[in-house]
């Protein structure tokens, strides 16, 4: 996926998360393990967790440090 605010090719990777080991992203078709979390590496620093854990695609620029997301809204 190509970034829409430099141009540059996007990675895609894995978005996951729960509260007691926050949220990170990891390249590729895995979530992060605990041993990539305890390391320090793929935490991302503004994200915010709570009780539940959660598995998202999502693509990231290192160059711009902007992600996203592809989602839906249901009511």
């Amino acid at each position: 996926m190509e970034c829409p605010y430099c141009k540059k090719e996007m990675k895609k990777g894995i978005l996951s998360g729960d509260a007691r080991q926050g949220i990170s992203w990891k390249e590729g078709d895995k979530k992060a393990s605990m041993f990539d979390k305890l390391g320090g590496s793929h935490c991302l620093t503004a994200a915010k967790s709570n009780l539940s854990t959660f598995k998202i695609v999502a693509y990231f620029c290192s160059d711009c440090k902007k992600m996203i997301i592809d989602t839906d809204v249901q009511k």
